[in-house]
Parts: structure tokens; C-alpha cells; sequence
């Protein structure tokens, strides 16, 4: 790899050879030109930010305002299997309560 990279003509900016070429390659397989590939790589990733950033908000049916936070309700019929896994999902997606 020459370095530093090199931009390609009509580029503003420079990617090492092997960057470049794969760039190319994956700009054509979705029939974009590596400008047109490119753009798109950089909104994604702004929208990825703003997204992160965004706020959620959460609205609780009244009569659920006052019970505590990450109570797992016990379904009517669920076994204690079934009921240990649902917690158990909760906890790993929301943390343990």
C-alpha cells in the first residue's frame, strides 16, 4: 500500500488501493457509483447518530402508573417455566429489576 493513500481522480478524499477497490466493487454490485456509495455510507451513519440520540417516550396505561418498575405479571396458565423464562428475557433485554 502506498502511503499516504492517494485520492482517485474526481475524489475528495483518499483511500488506501485495497479500500478503494473494494469500495468499487460493492458501489457496482448495488449499481451506485463510489460517490453515490459513499454518500450513502455517510447518511447512514448520521442517521445511526440521530437516532441514538432520539427520545423515546413511554406511556403507561393509568392503571400501571404506580406499580413498580420491570414487574414481570404472571400471565394466567403460563408454568413457572415459562414464566422464569419471560423474566429472564426481560432482565437480559432490560436489566435485572
Amino acid at each position: 500500500m502506498v502511503w499516504p493513500p492517494r485520492a482517485d481522480p474526481g475524489s475528495p478524499f483518499a483511500l488506501g488501493h485495497k479500500l478503494s477497490d473494494r469500495v468499487q466493487q460493492i458501489a457496482a454490485a448495488e449499481h451506485r457509483s463510489v460517490a453515490g456509495n459513499v454518500q450513502m455510507l455517510i447518511e447512514r451513519d448520521v442517521n445511526a447518530h440521530e437516532e441514538a440520540k432520539r427520545v423515546v417516550h413511554v406511556f403507561v396505561a393509568r392503571e400501571l402508573r404506580d406499580a413498580p418498575l420491570g414487574t414481570v405479571a404472571r400471565e394466567e396458565g403460563k408454568t413457572d417455566e415459562e414464566y422464569a423464562r419471560r423474566a429472564w428475557a426481560l432482565d437480559t433485554l432490560f436489566g435485572a429489576r
